[in-house]
């Protein structure tokens, strides 16, 4: 049930009470909050539930991944931040309409869990069919199945193997921030027909495995049995 409906959905409104003051990632606060907020804003005049949101950034988050698959990696990144946008729209949308659930979550987990692999297996194929480099190939898919967080779905324990977060470097493996380079890559290639995306794709597959692989093995050895 909708315990704002009678508050009217105003920007002023909906940021008093979905906003969220203690957003720590700086890109999602300064740069996507502001954006997300108008989409919310036409999102709660709607029938649509905050999981109907949530599938509709998986499908921008597909499209970019095809587009980059087909070498379009400038339309692919922005379907894929536009998928970014609607991934914090559908979560406002749920605290406007009260619709919070685990279910709302698990949808959210499952999405991430396709569009991420599926946007690094798409770059390196498009690079692959565009260069015929294998190498692109193989750290594109790389990239992607070490991006997969299957302890979400063995363990009650959130983030045992999360790439860790700490200094600027290590959170460029991370989402979005590894989005948000890809992005910058494909726009700098595209209006100075350099091959930067040739070097992510590879310095992600080899980061990402190396990063992954080390931390199953320290979470391994942490067990208590």
């Amino acid at each position: 049930m909708n315990l704002n409906k009678e508050i009217k959905p105003t920007i002023k409104n909906l940021r008093k009470v979905i906003g969220r003051p203690n957003e720590i990632d700086p890109y999602a606060k300064y740069f996507i909050r502001p954006i997300s907020i108008w989409f919310t804003w036409f999102f709660v005049r709607t029938p649509l539930s905050a999981n109907h949101v949530t599938i509709i950034q998986e499908i921008f988050g597909i499209i970019g991944a095809v587009l980059f698959a087909y070498g379009k990696f400038v339309l692919g990144a922005i379907s894929l931040q536009i998928g970014f946008i609607m991934d914090n729209s559908d979560g406002e949308v749920a605290r406007w309409k009260n619709q919070q659930s685990e279910s709302g979550k698990f949808l959210d987990l499952i999405g991430h869990m396709i569009i991420i692999p599926f946007f690094f297996f798409g770059l390196g194929l498009g690079l692959y069919l565009q260069q015929g480099e294998i190498i692109t190939l193989i750290m594109g898919f790389l990239a992607g199945l070490f991006s997969l967080k299957l302890e979400k779905f063995i363990t009650n324990e959130d983030g045992d193997l999360e790439l860790a977060r700490h200094g600027v470097f290590k959170s460029l493996f991370r989402y979005p921030d590894s989005m948000n380079v890809i992005t910058i890559l494909a726009i700098v290639d595209w209006l100075l027909k350099s091959n930067l995306l040739f070097y992510c794709v590879i310095i992600y597959g080899i980061g990402m495995t190396v990063g992954r692989m080390q931390q199953i093995y320290k979470t391994f050895y942490s067990i208590k049995n």
